[in-house]
């Protein structure tokens, strides 16, 4: 008989008025691996928060082995079994991994931490669950799925019996993932209960033994894998046929080029002789793997990194960017890889943050129209189905996909805007969020502009993009044409090195 150590039921919570999870149920067995699928902003973070006793329910009832939750917090969560494992991880980055395991819990002695006694342990712990970290280590030299196991060994020297795991294979290679999903089958044969929370669809059917599906905070459904196909499970977590995943084809309008760039070297940065075009109406897709420089090039097209020799040509014309700024007065708008960092200001609102690039816009007499403001990014946030109470929500309250759908709206508040650079612009969210942005990048390509789409997905760029270029050590190594799109051939150009008479082997 199944043992349930946690259930949910009719689950509800509200913020400020705004509904995030209505009469949502779930239950985690005992030795069960249980996914949690749904869009940015379906309510994950959300039931999460809940779990781990962040958040109070506004209604509904918690059960932890068949026992009521009637104090909502932190510590009541950990005390009763359960560990989050966030996508960010929490650890002490000067601290080794022993150190971070044992944190507020050293074993001590005469008011001194007993470091070979905590050492045994850890290395105890370690081989009892197979898991093999650098213990000596400080996590700031540890990879990132170094840092998931380290998080997962603290929690298992707590007794935990709940594993919460939001999006843990984000940013792992294979090899990584294989690794984890080894551990978490392990886990789940000696009885623990694991919410595996993610985007990856793949994933998910491949470890999963039950799937509950959100969307728009309300529980959709739970099935058994076998019961769903990745096709099935996009239409429900999106209301959508996997038929409208990518828009269709446009036909290239124009053989004019809007940018060419011509034998350009930056040392500094990696590159070398790189020479490529992109014409008015298309999008064109840059692959590569760690270590193309894809970004790198991205920046100096961006004005945000010297361009060093070589031409850039823009719409007929030698220019030099010595900042953004330029780019920007000039119609070149870049959404940078890391939205966190480089994509939008955490403290301010949706509104200033759309804004920010443009307040000359929205400026007479040197003040800011605030009417004006919220006239262009109400439509914004119309337009590209971004979930928010208002616009003067912070932005760093959004979900993943909704930030990310704020830093790709702002450029189009710009009336001028004619060549859009996209760097991993569906990196870590949702599938529905994915095929927002898709469409926003064709009615770019529509309306004229050119679109520079970088990914480390293969298959998306073609399914979206007219040409690719393929990037290899800081080079632009070759160029496809729609109709010579062949995803074998293009990794085999990004994997493999030139011989000398320039041929891949």
């Amino acid at each position: 008989m199944t043992e349930e150590i946690v259930r949910v039921e009719a689950i509800s919570k509200e913020f400020l008025g705004v509904t995030a999870l209505s009469n949502v149920n779930l239950r985690l067995n005992k030795g069960e691996i249980h996914g949690l699928v749904g869009e940015n902003g379906a309510g994950k973070s959300t039931l999460i928060n809940i779990l781990a006793g962040a958040f109070r329910p506004s209604s509904g009832s918690l059960f932890i082995s068949g026992k009521p939750v009637l104090e909502f917090q932190p510590s009541v969560a950990q005390s009763l079994g359960i560990s989050v494992v966030y996508q960010e991880t929490v650890l002490v980055p000067d601290f080794t991994a022993e150190e971070n395991i044992w944190l507020g819990r050293e074993d001590s002695r005469n008011l001194m931490i007993d470091k070979a006694g905590q050492k045994k342990k850890t290395v105890e712990l370690c081989e009892e669950y197979g898991i093999s970290v650098p213990l000596s280590v400080p996590m700031s030299s540890c990879r990132v799925a170094e840092k998931k196991l380290v998080e997962i060994l603290r929690a298992l020297s707590m007794n935990v019996k709940v594993f919460i795991l939001d999006e843990p294979t984000e940013a792992l290679s294979k090899q990584d993932v294989d690794n984890l999903f080894r551990i978490l089958s392990s886990l789940k044969t000696r009885g623990f209960a694991i919410l595996f929370v993610s985007h990856h669809l793949e994933e998910v059917f491949r470890i999963c033994d039950r799937i509950t599906i959100l969307r728009n905070g309300e529980e959709v459904g739970n099935f058994l894998p076998e019961e769903l196909t990745v096709q099935s499970l996009i239409h429900l977590i999106t209301n959508r046929n996997i038929g409208e995943q990518y828009p269709a084809q446009h036909t290239r309008r124009s053989s004019e080029p809007i940018l060419e760039i011509k034998n350009l070297d930056n040392e500094n940065l990696g590159l070398s002789n790189i020479s490529f075009h992109v014409d008015k109406g298309e999008i064109v897709a840059f692959f590569g793997m760690v270590g193309s420089h894809r970004t790198e090039l991205m920046k100096c097209l961006f004005g945000a990194e010297k361009a060093g020799s070589g031409e850039v040509i823009f719409k007929g014309r030698k220019i030099k960017l010595r900042y953004p700024g330029d780019a920007i007065k000039k119609g070149i708008y870049f959404c940078p890889e890391d939205r966190k960092l480089e994509g939008f200001v955490p403290d301010m609102s949706i509104l200033d943050n759309c804004t920010l690039p443009f307040l000359g816009r929205f400026t007479r007499g040197g003040v800011i129209s605030k009417s004006r403001q919220s006239e262009v990014v109400e439509k914004v946030i119309k337009d590209l189905s971004v979930k928010t109470p208002s616009a003067d929500q912070k932005i760093i309250f959004l979900s993943g996909g909704n930030q990310q759908k704020i830093v790709i709206g702002k450029w189009l508040i710009g009336q001028q805007g004619e060549l859009f650079i996209f760097d991993e612009p569906t990196k870590g969210v949702d599938v529905g969020t994915k095929m927002d942005i898709y469409k926003a990048m064709e009615e770019l390509a529509e309306n004229g502009s050119g679109v520079i789409f970088v990914s480390s997905d293969l298959r998306e760029l073609l399914g979206v993009s007219d040409r690719l270029y393929v990037m290899r050590k800081g080079e632009v190594v070759k160029e496809y044409s729609r109709e010579q799109f062949d995803q074998h051939a293009i990794l085999m150009q990004a994997l493999t090195e030139k011989n000398q008479r320039g041929e891949v082997s």
